[in-house]
């Protein structure tokens, strides 16, 4: 049984998925390397960022509100809580409600991880208790917390005994795994052991695994269309709404990398039908989308009808736009979830990808199966330059500068500023719905043509700075990365 939750830790994506973080080659030869099973991660020559699997446990699950959270780390571990802060409690006060978890740090130091801090945990755990209500408390380890060996769970069931409320471990070393994407996982789980109950009835949700609901008020109307309302999951949800999530009528996400262990494992355990497809993004993307939730609740009439409108709506204002994307060429860096889904994005506006890059690749996903968006890049894109680099800004700009594109495309921030430098115009997905639907498409094409139409920024940014790579560098063959 793939979905044994019996265990106190689920297995990484290396050992699970068989994911990589590295490699060179063709959309053709990745897909054949993973129907062979020949993908293999290879070891980089050196390697200059990367980020944490812990971080993104931490975003999605402290994301729910009214928990504390204990993080049994030092201090710095925690460094990046105040953006969850700021992040999670404006999404709450848009939507009317109040984001009010807390976090503590037990703050190791250097005697603790000689002689242990089993203690200290303890009188964290009662002191979070006693100082602020909550519906849960997680405790959260670091890569000391691993290092040392520190039994987290002894302690968190003492607390549950002795606590009426939950107390949860959660194993989230980052030293675990190089594929931070695990992350989503762990909180997968944490969430389908500890607080998951089986179903009593059906309730009339469609749970929609996100990052921040942006879209919440579009989808709330779509899904009320089909008799349903969506449960944004985990970012403003409560214990309470993810304990029903076992009789909700389906599952769909915003990203194919951050969903499928949750919803394969509904699907397994408590036959909530899991949608996998392409997600919503650009024309095709919605499109197939709605049709097979609305094939999954039998009311396909009500799918056709909401299309019918949005391209009313947008339809011709996009045709407009890509008029002038004609010869515009693209490259695009994001993880798996996105990359293959904003070439097909781009497709429709008529620009060309020249090359497309990867954090990381899963060779298959929790049911066994190669991933809808990699399938079905493969029939429109066999030959396109894929490369899974992890982060590597050395790497990337040696990439850009072969390929010397009119635009760059990124989901996160940390790639932006070196490209902007080389007078590149950059597009940062930010919004994981910036291209959502029809009306996304379009405001994502405007965005576009903004950048076309004003180069002052890039071009002056280009004249009066530069990047930390030699000419040398940028002229490096791929095959020099890795050893």
């Amino acid at each position: 049984m793939p979905f044994d939750l019996s265990n106190s830790e689920i297995s990484m994506r290396e050992s699970r998925l068989n994911s990589v973080v590295s490699y060179n080659g063709t959309i053709k030869s990745l897909i054949s390397d993973t129907r062979n099973c020949k993908v293999k991660s290879c070891e980089r020559c050196f390697s200059q960022n990367n980020t944490c699997l812990s971080i993104m446990v931490m975003d999605q699950l402290s994301c729910i509100r009214n928990l504390t959270v204990v993080y049994h780390t030092p201090i710095g571990c925690g460094a990046f809580i105040p953006r969850w802060t700021a992040l999670y409690s404006g999404i709450s006060a848009k939507t009317g409600r109040t984001w009010n978890t807390k976090y503590v740090c037990t703050n190791l130091n250097e005697s603790d991880t000689v002689f242990g801090a089993a203690n200290k945990l303890r009188q964290t755990v009662q002191e979070a208790y006693d100082r602020y209500p909550s519906d849960a408390i997680l405790i959260c380890t670091g890569c000391v917390t691993g290092i040392i060996g520190e039994d987290i769970d002894a302690v968190a069931e003492e607390f549950d005994k002795k606590l009426p409320i939950p107390v949860i471990p959660v194993h989230c070393e980052g030293i675990k795994s190089k594929v931070w994407a695990t992350g989503f996982d762990i909180a997968d789980y944490i969430v389908l052991k500890y607080i998951v109950k089986p179903p009593k009835q059906k309730r009339n949700t469609i749970i929609f695994k996100n990052f921040e609901e942006a879209v919440r008020p579009f989808v709330t109307r779509i899904f009320k269309r089909f008799d349903a309302e969506p449960l944004f999951v985990y970012a403003n949800s409560t214990i309470e709404e993810l304990s029903h999530m076992s009789e909700s009528l389906a599952t769909v996400s915003s990203c194919g990398a951050l969903s499928p262990y949750l919803g394969n494992a509904l699907e397994e355990l408590y036959g909530v039908p899991y949608v996998r497809t392409i997600n919503g993004n650009g024309i095709e993307g919605f499109d197939t989308w709605l049709r097979d939730i609305a094939r999954i609740l039998h009311k396909e009439e009500i799918a056709e009808e909401i299309i019918r409108e949005e391209r009313e709506k947008y339809l011709s204002k996009i045709e407009e736009l890509k008029k002038q994307f004609i010869g515009k060429t693209a490259v695009i860096a994001a993880g798996p979830g996105f990359t293959y889904e904003v070439v097909r994005v781009l497709d429709e506006l008529g620009i060309s990808v020249k090359a497309a890059l990867s954090w990381h690749h899963d060779s298959k996903y929790d049911d066994q199966k190669i991933p809808d968006t990699l399938t079905h890049i493969e029939n429109t894109h066999p030959d396109l330059k894929l490369s899974i680099i992890d982060l590597q800004n050395h790497e990337l700009l040696n990439i850009i500068n072969k390929e010397k594109p009119d635009l760059y495309i990124v989901r996160h921030p940390g790639t932006r500023p070196f490209v902007t430098k080389l007078g590149i115009p950059v597009v940062q997905l930010t919004d994981e719905y910036q291209m959502f639907g029809y009306e996304g498409l379009y405001n994502f094409a405007r965005n576009i043509a903004d950048l076309f139409n004003n180069r002052s920024f890039t071009e002056g940014l280009k004249a009066h700075s530069s990047i930390p790579y030699t000419a040398w560098w940028l002229e490096q063959p791929s095959n020099k990365f890795y050893s």
